[in-house]
């Protein structure tokens, strides 16, 4: 092999090394930033505060953003523990703006729950909803039977879990990003150290005929 061929070589695997050097460091950037913005993304979904009322009856609460709400009931530490099932209510979620009801579903999901930065109050899901006009609204609610207590709270606010997964997913797209960048970089970095490989034993192979 001459030494042009052998230069020339070496350019290209220090080329096909640069390749990979440089993806695996823009998949690093790329994952850990993104991984690196995880508290400040939640923080941001998570920052509506929860506006409670006290029920049976009705309130009006204020709802300044579209997209995904829970309704919440706040018991004191530890009423769930052992309880199947919260309260039974019948609840209704009016806009003030249109007037148009808007769908509550019965939602009880034992794990998504709260609680108070004292820990004396627990808050768990049981209803879910939709906002695509942000304003005032009307909940209003009651015991099936039509008593009038006990004196419960509810309050309104974030849908946690399906928050969490709006962010996870997001993040996922920009993980799976960085993953393609790097795979990409080793196939392109191998495919370049192969092919000069293959030119030059090719090329050995003619020299010798």
């Amino acid at each position: 092999m001459d030494r042009h061929m052998m230069r020339r070589n070496r350019l290209w695997y220090s080329v096909a090394a640069l390749v990979l050097v440089l993806g695996c460091l823009a998949a690093a950037v790329l994952i850990i930033s993104t991984l690196a913005s995880y508290p400040s993304l939640i923080k941001e979904a998570y920052k509506s505060p929860l506006q409670k009322v006290e029920v049976p009856g009705e309130a009006e609460i204020d709802l300044r953003s579209k997209g995904a709400y829970g309704v919440y009931y706040e018991g004191h530490k530890g009423a769930y523990t052992h309880a199947e099932w919260p309260p039974t209510l019948d609840c209704n979620l009016t806009s003030k703006t249109t007037g148009e009801d808007i769908p509550l579903v019965p939602d009880y999901v034992p794990t998504n729950r709260y609680s108070t930065k004292d820990g004396s109050q627990v808050g768990v899901l049981i209803y879910s909803t939709t906002i695509k006009d942000p304003g005032s609204h009307t909940l209003s609610c009651d015991y099936p039977d039509g008593r009038h207590g006990p004196t419960l709270t509810l309050a309104i606010g974030p849908n946690y879990f399906f928050e969490f997964l709006r962010v996870a997913w997001n993040m996922g797209g920009s993980i799976l990003g960085g993953a393609g960048v790097l795979c990409g970089s080793f196939v392109l970095s191998f495919g370049i150290a192969a092919f000069v490989f293959l030119r030059t034993r090719n090329g050995g192979r003619l020299k010798e005929k």
